[in-house]
């Protein structure tokens, strides 16, 4: 009986997929095929393709000149780790333009072309921590000649104009999105940054596109892909950052010719940044604004006749929001280069023209103003005391290095320091400025800072800079 429902049961099943395959659906054949799907290819009409044509031919002009960088970084226990950005190659020799941090602890690095030449013997001709740049050298080329970029002008750069991103996003080379210049002169976007002027894109960046360019529709460069809005991690979300093209070449520039980023020197210290309404208030037209503290005699500033308690609302035509944007138009102009100063003084307007000296490197990453009675009260400390108050301390410094029981902050007042063949009393900004030229002259091994701050007096001992 068992047996024949097992034999019933299979013989239902047959009978199942019988029916199932002649009196289902049946897939169409032949003659009922839509004529949609036999159809020849639509073509794009011409107006269409105008319209894109410059967005193809600014990418085809540029993208040969993109390269991929594939970075690798020995770790513990004899793991390599691969990592990979972008960039763009700047002159026939083999230079290579791109993001610093592309490069950041890095063992090795290959270089991929589009056309798919590697190159794997590169040379790190500099890096600039403070603008994030960094230039790579190819050397060994071979005899086909390197496709190289255009760079263009970022200052005439608009808020709205189309540019496209060019890079290797996750690895995939040659990726290519187009977005609008959204803002210019934005700052305060990466950490540590002393030099922002940053672009801001809505053009896809998400991790692989940095370093890559930022192009304009002629095909220019006029940007390097720096940034997405929150952390490294993080996908394209419509902000991202690239660093002006103007900006990057001055540092290059310095980086190939000295093997460290020149930068213009002006002479002043600031008080305070004003907004538009601070300056309405004092009857200035402007969007911003910087009072200046302090102008150090014999100083590009002192010699342009720039005072203290000077207003300047704009450099070079573009209005002053932020000392950051001030800071970034020096670099970009570098020693030598001249800066265009719309200065308020009382009730008078005026332009000033001033040729900019080349700004000293800030020993163990401390930027100083002479501490006054102001400063002192602002401090809650003595105002007969003496010193100089640390203003800033850039970040992967010789100072910012130190422990933390061991490190100088903002806000601290130097008034003494010590070293293997002598001591200084501190009493004001020249004074640590001659300290530190000795110290360029004669490196010491360590310097004791004596720090007078509200809890009182202590030591804080650093190493001597050797990278400053």
């Amino acid at each position: 009986m068992f047996r024949r429902a097992i034999v019933l049961l299979a013989l239902g099943s047959v009978l199942g997929v019988l029916f199932a395959t002649f009196l289902g659906p049946q897939p169409a054949r032949g003659a009922d095929s839509p004529p949609e799907l036999k159809a020849e290819p639509a073509r794009a009409t011409r107006t269409a393709k105008d319209i894109s044509r410059p967005m193809i031919e600014a990418t085809a002009k540029v993208r040969p000149a993109v390269v991929k960088i594939v970075t690798f970084r020995d770790g513990a226990w004899g793991r390599r780790y691969r990592g990979n950005g972008s960039g763009f190659i700047v002159a026939a020799e083999g230079h290579v333009l791109t993001h610093r941090r592309v490069l950041a602890g890095n063992s090795s690095t290959v270089i991929e072309l589009a056309d798919g030449r590697k190159f794997e013997k590169v040379a790190l001709v500099g890096a600039d921590r403070r603008s994030d740049v960094a230039v790579l050298k190819l050397l060994e080329t071979g005899d086909a000649p390197l496709p190289v970029v255009t760079l263009g002008d970022s200052d005439d750069l608009e808020v709205g104009e189309l540019v496209i991103a060019i890079g290797a996003p996750y690895g995939l080379d040659s990726s290519v999105s187009l977005g609008v210049v959204s803002a210019t002169g934005r700052t305060g976007i990466v950490r540590g940054n002393s030099t922002e002027d940053f672009i801001q894109t809505d053009a896809a960046l998400n991790p692989g596109n940095s370093g890559g360019p930022l192009i304009n529709l002629d095909g220019q460069v006029v940007g390097i892909n720096t940034a997405i809005q929150g952390s490294l991690a993080q996908a394209n979300i419509g902000i991202g950052y690239a660093v002006p093209v103007n900006l990057a070449r001055s540092v290059a520039l310095a980086l190939i010719e000295h093997g460290v980023a020149r930068r213009g020197y002006l002479g002043v210290s600031f008080e305070r940044v004003l907004d538009a309404r601070q300056l309405e208030a004092l009857g200035i037209e402007g969007q911003g604004g910087v009072r200046l503290r302090q102008v150090v005699p014999d100083s590009p500033a002192a010699r342009a006749g720039l005072k203290p308690g000077d207003i300047i609302t704009a450099v070079d035509g573009r209005p002053l929001k932020d000392a950051r944007l001030f800071v970034a138009r020096l670099a970009q102009a570098g020693p030598g280069g001249t800066v265009d100063l719309i200065v308020h003084r009382d009730s008078e307007r005026k332009s000033v023209e001033v040729t900019l000296d080349e700004e000293r490197p800030v020993l163990f990453g401390l930027e100083v103003a002479t501490l006054d009675q102001e400063r002192a009260a602002t401090l809650r400390l003595n105002p007969r005391l003496s010193g100089v108050v640390v203003t800033r301390v850039e970040e992967g410094s010789a100072a910012a290095r130190a422990p933390r029981s061991s490190r100088i902050l903002p806000g601290d007042v130097i008034v003494q320091i010590d070293w293997d063949r002598g001591y200084r009393q501190i009493t004001n900004r020249d004074d640590f400025e001659e300290v530190m030229e000795y110290f360029r002259e004669r490196p010491p091994e360590q310097v004791r800072f004596w720090i007078v701050t509200p809890e009182g007096r202590f030591a804080v001992v650093l190493d001597a800079p050797r990278d400053s």
